[in-house]
């Protein structure tokens, strides 16, 4: 892989905490047997209702931690700036649950340490890059293989508007497809070289291409799913001009009739893109949110959205203007993954509309 640049580095060391290893004494084994973080069964909870907090935890992101107490307490944290700050958190909100007496770690990131630290994971499979761009497996994520369910391809915002590491990160509902067997890779493009604002986003678009092409060719997927946030979700739905490219799409605050940050309205044809479309079979999800000064008509987007994409056998779900969520950025709140996460998971991997009308999503 090429050598990392600043914003990658950074990116990594979000996940970054220095713990020591447990040494067992002379005889027994160096480290205790692995317990899947996934396994709610093996989790030693202080009562059943304690067990959806931990179900919950699960659908959130490293950096993160779970705690408990011996007096019944529990706590836990996620989408920390580290994981050194995830459990010094989850200690702490664990010792004020459990009235001021001790607590124990029980998960940190992706490793059960209830009892000790696990055997080193083996390191992360090396990704892809070109001038301007790198794909990667993020920090903190499980890592399945081309024998699990598929990749999920996770492409940010436009690389030039200001923005934190963390906002570059996959949104939270991304957990829960890695949870269900899908291993997770970031398409991180460097703002020097996606200051385009030409018709149709052709740096994201092109990358997001190259690093779909990539993980089937190279890595053996037989399932791409691209997930983006703003240009990264437009940049999906255009990707799907070309049959077979990927297998699903979900575009979060970026599927719409788009307004610049300086008012112009003429840089983006969203009729156009939608007009390009040829994949019949991806199963598409797109959000749309009230109050996005970026994709100010939700209503008019969702509606050509629907009316464009009626013709596929693949469907689409569109969640249009979901109430107390708004913005161009709600797609990160809590609130969004707990009560759509279930939702974008089944129908993108499965087809399955359940979860998505449990959630009052309307059918399409």
């Amino acid at each position: 892989m090429r050598r990392l640049p600043a914003m990658l580095t950074a990116l990594l060391g979000l996940a970054a905490c220095a713990v020591p290893q447990t040494v067992a004494p002379p005889g027994q084994p160096d480290v205790p047997p692995r317990v899947s973080v996934l396994d709610l069964d093996a989790v030693p909870l202080p009562s059943p209702e304690a067990r959806p907090v931990y179900a919950r935890f699960l659908t959130y992101p490293a950096p993160r931690a779970f705690a408990i107490g011996e007096a019944g307490g529990i706590a836990w944290t996620a989408g920390a700036p580290s994981t050194g700050v995830a459990v010094d958190r989850a200690l702490a909100g664990c010792q004020r649950a459990n009235r001021n007496r001790p607590c124990r770690l029980y998960a940190r990131d992706q490793a059960v340490v209830w009892d000790g630290e696990p055997a080193a994971d083996d390191p992360p499979p090396e990704g892809t890059g070109g001038p301007g761009w790198m794909l990667f497996v993020p920090p903190g994520t499980l890592h399945h293989g081309p024998s699990g369910r598929g990749a999920v391809l996770w492409t940010h915002g436009r690389g030039g508007e200001p923005a934190s590491p963390q906002a570059r990160m996959p949104q939270p509902f991304v957990q829960r497809f890695n949870n269900a067997g899908f291993d997770v890779w970031l398409l991180l493009r460097e703002p020097r070289a996606d200051r385009n604002y030409d018709r149709v986003l052709s740096f994201a678009d092109e990358t997001l291409r190259a690093a779909a092409r990539w993980l089937r060719t190279e890595r053996g997927y037989d399932r791409v799913i691209a997930a983006g946030q703003s240009a990264g979700g437009w940049a999906a739905l255009a990707a799907l001009d070309t049959p077979g490219l990927l297998d699903g799409v979900i575009a979060i605050a970026g599927a719409g009739y788009y307004v610049a940050p300086d008012g112009r309205r003429d840089l983006l044809d969203f009729d156009a893109l939608l007009a390009g479309v040829r994949d019949a079979d991806a199963p598409i999800v797109a959000v749309m949110f009230e109050g996005d000064p970026l994709l100010p008509n939700p209503a008019a987007s969702a509606a050509a959205m629907r009316r464009a994409l009626a013709w596929r056998n693949g469907g689409a779900v569109v969640i249009e203007r979901p109430a107390g969520l708004a913005g161009h950025g709600a797609g990160a709140a809590p609130a969004f993954n707990d009560r759509f996460g279930d939702c974008l998971l089944r129908f993108i991997a499965e087809g399955d509309r359940s979860a998505c009308r449990a959630a009052g999503v309307p059918p399409t």
